[in-house]
């Protein structure tokens, strides 16, 4: 599942799923209010979750689909190359972390890593701070 607010970013993400062989979008949201609804309907196996929304942010909207559906795994996708928000969305139940920038090279990458259990982190977010926030998210397992 996808959720942007932007369409054509939504577009971007289905054309690489659509090249890549095993992945199928289940479906779309625009904001984080009908990405809860959207994923208590749906149950998909991934959402790629946008930070920044109108109505209610990736963030909030993480916590509450990983609070309701915890084998649900959420790789963020977001401009923001920062620590608080890599913090905070590790802490709300994402798995993965992804800059837009990098999306296409790094979006499958990603995916692979959460559905095998591990986190991901884009690569180009700190050494340090990566493995600072996966220590802290291990310890809260």
């Amino acid at each position: 599942m996808i959720v942007d607010d932007h369409a054509f970013i939504r577009r971007g993400v289905q054309s690489i799923l659509n090249s890549a062989p095993g992945w199928e979008l289940c479906g779309e949201a625009e904001n984080g209010i009908a990405a809860v609804r959207l994923a208590g309907d749906l149950k998909p196996d991934v959402i790629i979750m946008d930070v920044s929304m109108p109505q209610l942010n990736g963030l909030e909207a993480t916590r509450i689909i990983h609070e309701a559906q915890p084998d649900v795994k959420i790789v963020l996708l977001t401009l923001h190359d920062s620590v608080e928000v890599l913090r905070s969305g590790f802490h709300a139940g994402a798995q993965g972390y992804l800059l837009k920038s990098e999306a296409e090279e790094e979006l499958l990458q990603a995916l692979h890593a959460v559905t095998e259990e591990r986190t991901y982190i884009s690569p180009k977010v700190d050494a340090d701070v990566a493995k600072a926030v996966r220590g802290e998210f291990a310890a809260h397992d």
